[in-house]
Order: structure tokens, then sequence, then C-alpha cells
């Protein structure tokens, strides 16, 4: 079997891009034979950091757009397709989806696939439009595959049907990640401070504003506590200035630590409890690389997050967003770290239970072969 990924490149690389890159290698390890292709915006300039993290498991070949919709892009995907002999296109995105669905047309020249990764369901026109133009799209693909409840929910009431949509969650190895001594060595470290942390881009649906309303309020209330503690919010994005500021104004600065991108790995050794602010959220990876840290996570109820948190067990569900919440549940785990060390542990095992590498791989495949089963033969 040949699968070919359609992705969209400038993305660097995020949860949804990470993801991607090991279902990939994942699929490449299990014997398929995948292709990768990216549709390059000239405009927004090359991001190489996901074409080498990619071009480790597969061959990838860049397709330049100029502009938003692009013909020639079309031909162009069509022409590796054939070349290559592919029996499958999986696409990721909604320019991915557009251009891909058109070079399969819809399933008539191989069947077309799309994971679904999330919007981010904002009020402004242009993310709407293309929002809206994704959603044309992912109606005439071959199949569809959404992560979350809340995905398969949104798109049922969209007007999808059962037999449209697939669900199958991420896997994640955790042992690949952090062993169980790995997760417990934080918790053994008495000088290390009790740290709550972010990580993630720094970005208006990720909501740092409540975590660090939320921090402030316990700092007024801990003002004589004897138990220190700190914040971390690591991620690179346009907000970074304005986050500083409204810390500073809160009297948080010497509280907080922000140190840009940070390895995921290097951010968990150092991060007591993941906090997950988010206005909007499908099955984000960093939750799950929590998870495989043996960290419990503060979230609120934005999408999938309540089906990967076992409330009262591997962390918190927030019954809402306000900041005085969210500084309780904190504080709970500031003066409970026995607490917040063992929902950490129920955490991994949920991981390891729930979310195996190996079935996200077997149904990926299972689709794949249900889809060329049922083509017609000529």
């Amino acid at each position: 079997m040949k699968v070919a990924f359609l992705l969209q490149g400038g993305q660097g690389l995020y949860g949804a891009e990470r993801a991607t890159v090991s279902l990939i290698e994942g699929l490449v390890a299990a014997g398929v034979g995948v292709r990768v292709v990216r549709l390059c915006e000239t405009r927004l300039g090359a991001s190489s950091a996901d074409a080498v993290a990619l071009a480790l498991r597969a061959p990838v070949a860049d397709i330049p757009v100029h502009g938003r919709f692009s013909r020639e892009a079309i031909r162009a995907i069509r022409g590796e397709l054939a070349a290559w002999g592919a029996d499958i296109l999986h696409a990721t995105g909604y320019k991915a989806d557009l251009h891909g669905g058109l070079a399969a047309e819809w399933g008539r020249r191989l069947p077309v696939v799309s994971t679904v990764h999330g919007w981010l369901f904002r009020t402004d026109p242009k993310e709407r439009l293309f929002q809206h133009v994704d959603l044309w799209a992912l109606r005439r693909m071959s199949r569809v595959i959404v992560l979350s409840r809340f995905y398969e929910h949104y798109l049922r009431v969209h007007g999808f049907t059962p037999l449209q949509l697939a669900r199958i969650p991420t896997g994640l190895r955790a042992e690949a990640i952090a062993t169980e001594a790995d997760g417990a060595a934080l918790w053994e470290s008495p000088d290390e401070p009790f740290t709550f942390g972010m990580l993630g881009r720094l970005s208006e649906e990720k909501d740092h504003a409540l975590f660090l309303k939320a921090a402030a309020r316990m700092a007024k209330r801990r003002r004589e506590s004897l138990v220190p503690w700190r914040l971390r919010i690591a991620g690179e994005g346009h907000l970074d200035g304005r986050i500083r500021r409204l810390a500073a104004r809160l009297g948080l600065a010497d509280r907080l630590d922000m140190p840009g991108r940070m390895d995921p790995g290097d951010f968990f050794r150092r991060t007591h409890v993941l906090v997950q602010c988010s206005r909007v959220e499908n099955q984000p990876l960093g939750v799950m690389e929590a998870m495989a840290w043996a960290r419990p996570c503060l979230a609120t109820q934005a999408g999938g997050l309540p089906e990967l948190l076992d409330e009262g067990a591997t962390g918190r569900v927030l019954p809402d967003r306000s900041p005085e919440t969210l500084s309780r549940a904190m504080e709970h785990y500031l003066l409970h770290p026995a607490q917040a060390r063992a929902d950490g542990r129920s955490a991994r095992e949920k991981l390891l239970r729930e979310f195996p590498v190996r079935d996200w791989i077997e149904d990926h495949i299972g689709l794949y072969d249900a889809l060329l089963a049922a083509r017609p033969r000529h």
C-alpha cells in the first residue's frame, strides 16, 4: 500500500504537525509506503523544520503555491500521485484539503482522506471563510478522520453522516517520551520550586491571561506562603510582549519564566502541573505528553480536553473560566503535592491504557484498506 500525505508547509512543528510526523513514522515502521508532498506558499517563506523531521522517515516533495489557490499546484499534485502510483491521498489543513481533493477528483482518481486537527473559531472574516472552504472540501472526501468526540459532534451538526467520519484518537508511545523514573525525578527534588506551566503557541486561543490572573489571585492569598512556587510559559508567538507586560502589571514578573520555544522534555522535567486554559482545542499533544511525564493537568472544558482527563483522578476539568476557579485548583495542588503526584501517575496509566500507538496505526491502515476494498474494479 502506498499513501501520499499532502501537508501545508511553513507551519513549524506544533502539536498537529508533530502528531502527523509520528503517524508517518508509525506507518513506515508498519511497512506502508509513504510519500510526503508539501504545499509551500511562496509569500510566507519556507520553514525547513518540518521538512527535516519528515525527511528522516519519508521522501518529501515541495510544491510551490503562489497565493491561496493554485491550479498549477493541483496539476503538480496529480503528477506526483501518478508518478509514484499512490493508492491513498491523506491531506491535513484547509489548503491541502482543497488542492488535494481537486487533484484526486474527490475520490474518483483515488481515495482521499483528511484529518481534522481543528479550527480556531475566531470571528475574523478571513479565518471564517477558510473554515467554510475546508468544510466544503471535507464533505467531498472519501473519509474524514476526527480525533475527538467534540469534533465528531461538530461535523455531525454540520451535515456529515456517520459513514463519512472515522474517529481515531492520536496515539502516543509513553516510554519513548519519558520513563516512570523520568516522571518521578522532579517530585523527588526538594530544592525545585513547585511550578505551574503552559506549553505551546503564544496566541489568543490559549488564553495565557487567565493563567496569569489566577496566579495573581493565588499570590495575594499566599503572601506568607512557606511553599515556594513559580510559573512557566514556554512557546513562541505574537503575544510574547503582551504576556510579559500583563505579568508585570499583576506583580508576577519575579515568579514567571518565559524561555521561548522549549523542548517538551525539558519543559516537563521542570514543571509539576500543566495548565491548559484554551478557549478551543481538539486533542492537544501537549496534554498527552504531560500524561506521559506523569504530570496532572488543570484544563478548561474546551473541545476534546474533557475526553483526555478523568475529573479528580488525572487532573481537573474546570467548571468555568473564572480566574478564581483556576486559582483554587492551582492552590489545591500546591498545598497537596502528594495528590498532584498521584494524579500524574494516574494520567500516565490512562495514556498507556487508552491511547496506544499500535491501535492508532492499525486503525489508519484498516481505514485505508477499507477504502481500497470499496473501490470499483476496472
